[in-house]
């Protein structure tokens, strides 16, 4: 129950906060043509956070229990990503590994930024929102993609090969082959240059005059579409999640206050029970004192006069009352 109390602390969550900054502190001192003795520093550095997030693990795991740690999405990513990190290390020290290997399980070290993303309460609300909405913008993309496959298609069959002026090198985007083209589309959708690769296209087809000027048509529509209909599209989605994000984050501070106030009016107002068994206690006390403080003769009186009023209350005789028929 401790290690739980721990577990959920602020000193916990700051610990945590504390050390994946000195993580980013150390991948980002990374640099070509660095000192052999900053590289041992980084090594023995990269061994001691990882000790310091395995230990992170394996108290969570022993507060939570295993069944209710893996229950958590992000506790699943993270035990990944630690023991990865433990396979890095063995795998390094066992050199048993080609250099190229050590690095992309290297790249692995950046997830550990994410850490962040957990107790960050505005972010990890925004990317619960951008995972929920996966449906949706997977969905554009899918017609993102066959819009670019429709357009490179229709490219190639109407400027491929022609691109190559005899004056001049030959173009770096053009639509000779599908994979140029769908590069050419793309950048057509970004709006990089786009307007060189329709002034080639018109080229292409005897200059700004007709029917050369008829190919601009194609870019037109292309940029037209692409840009300003599918890609803002994407935002769109992206603005929705963040108001949703938004009113999540309000909600759970809401909340936080709403439990704030409630503990001050229980420190601040005892329950009910508490203050009638008080007063309970305090009329009891008074009758005991009251008849302590009363003589013997005076009791018996008070006992007499009880009885008294109990045969009084009574107004019908008992059945052996004498002359009863």
């Amino acid at each position: 129950m401790k290690c739980l109390v721990y577990v959920k602390s602020k000193t916990f969550y700051w610990s945590v906060i504390l050390v994946v900054f000195l993580n980013t502190i150390a991948i980002a001192s990374e640099h070509h043509h660095q000192s052999d003795m900053l590289t041992t520093v980084q090594d023995n550095a990269n061994k001691v956070l990882l000790t310091l997030f395995a230990l992170e693990m394996f108290v969570k795991m022993y507060a939570l229990g295993l069944p209710q740690y893996f229950l958590s999405l992000f506790n699943r990513f993270d035990c990944f990503v630690v023991s990865v990190g433990i396979l890095e290390i063995i795998l390094v020290t066992a050199d048993v590994m080609s250099p190229l290997g050590i690095s992309v399980l290297r790249c692995i070290r950046l997830l550990r930024l994410l850490k962040v993303t957990k107790y960050w309460t505005s972010l990890s609300n925004l990317i619960a929102s951008l995972l929920n909405s996966v449906r949706s913008i997977a969905s554009l993309l899918l017609l993102l993609f066959l819009f670019i496959v429709i357009f490179s298609l229709l490219g190639m069959q109407v400027f491929g090969g022609k691109f190559n002026f005899p004056d001049q090198e030959i173009r770096r985007s053009n639509f000779d082959n599908f994979p140029q083209a769908l590069i050419s589309v793309f950048q057509v959708l970004t709006g990089e240059d786009w307007n060189s690769i329709m002034y080639n296209g018109i080229m292409a087809y005897g200059g700004p005059v007709f029917p050369g000027i008829l190919v601009s048509i194609y870019f037109i529509i292309l940029f037209t579409c692409g840009n300003y209909i599918l890609l803002n599209v994407f935002l769109a989605i992206a603005v929705d999640n963040l108001a949703e994000a938004e009113s999540l984050t309000a909600a759970q501070k809401d909340k936080a206050e709403e439990r704030k106030r409630r503990k001050l009016l229980r420190a601040n107002m005892p329950d009910k029970a508490d203050e009638e068994r008080v007063l309970l206690a305090k009329k009891l006390a008074e009758q005991r004192s009251k008849i302590e403080g009363i003589p013997t003769t005076a009791k018996l009186k008070v006992d007499e006069f009880e009885s008294n009023v109990k045969e009084v209350k009574d107004p019908f005789p008992s059945a052996d009352f004498p002359g009863r028929w």
